[in-house]
């Protein structure tokens, strides 16, 4: 079990570094020709326009990064909760697409950060 815990956890991270190379401009700026859906990139557009947005999410992303590299696996995963939420819900309503690189690491992030809920689940009986 530690072994596949381990295994996840470096997949995680390289999923988290997406986000925080893209808020340094690593990878060039998404285009409307992206999303299959044009409600998808009107979304993804205000979110860029705001100027903070995006430099939130890699920070975010980078936190949640630094907190799997120290082994903080349940604090790392509340904290990326919402984003991962977020993530799901786009591709499902706003960039319907049946199989693309996107959404497949979008489903990758959900599966990923619900299994380390599911493991550290003991921990967040105070939070409830």
């Amino acid at each position: 079990m530690k072994i596949l815990t381990m295994i996840l956890r470096v997949l995680l991270g390289l999923i988290l570094l997406i986000p925080i190379l893209g808020a340094f401009g690593v990878f060039p700026a998404p285009t409307a020709d992206l999303y299959s859906d044009p409600n998808g990139w009107a979304f993804m557009s205000a979110l860029i326009v705001t100027g903070y947005m995006m430099p939130l999410i890699g920070l975010t992303c980078a936190l949640a990064l630094v907190l799997l590299v120290m082994n903080r696996t349940a604090l790392m995963a509340v904290i990326l909760a919402p984003l991962t939420l977020n993530v799901i819900l786009f591709h499902i309503f706003l960039n319907v697409t049946p199989v693309s690189l996107e959404s497949s690491l979008g489903w990758a992030l959900f599966l990923l950060n619900a299994y380390f809920l599911w493991l550290n689940r003991a921990k967040y009986k105070t939070l409830w």
